[in-house]
């Protein structure tokens, strides 16, 4: 797996597909999504459960090639009402420390916090490569 420029698409048992897309985020280093198209509509139950299982094991492996540690990630999903942004997708951020994950749970904060009071407006996440 090259992590640097990783765009990989998983073919799902129920014929949809997802996609493994590493994001360019200056405070937010080692940043992927793993999404479902917008085009396919909403996964059935079936299809998020076999996504999330994807999610975990590939951040896994990507923890490992990177960090030499394969616990060393979070997986972050946001239930349809909570999300900004229309799609079903997870988040997967590989942390190599506590404090990187403090870090991590302090910038989605204060992002969250600027976009509710409306001072940043909601932006795509960029894709690397």
């Amino acid at each position: 797996m090259k992590p640097s420029k990783l765009n990989l698409k998983f073919n799902l048992a129920s014929g949809n597909v997802c996609k493994l897309l590493r994001i360019g985020n200056e405070f937010i280093p080692n940043y992927y999504l793993l999404a479902f198209p917008k085009t396919q509509g909403e996964p059935s139950a079936i299809e998020i459960t076999e996504m999330l299982n994807l999610g975990t094991s590939n951040a896994q492996k990507l923890a490992y090639d990177l960090l030499g540690d394969s616990e060393a990630f979070s997986v972050l999903y946001s239930g349809y009402s909570s999300r900004r942004e229309k799609g079903w997708h997870i988040h997967i951020v590989l942390l190599g420390s506590r404090w990187r994950k403090a870090w991590l749970y302090m910038i989605l904060a204060g992002k969250n916090l600027v976009q509710a009071f409306g001072l940043r407006k909601d932006d795509a996440p960029r894709l690397q490569g």
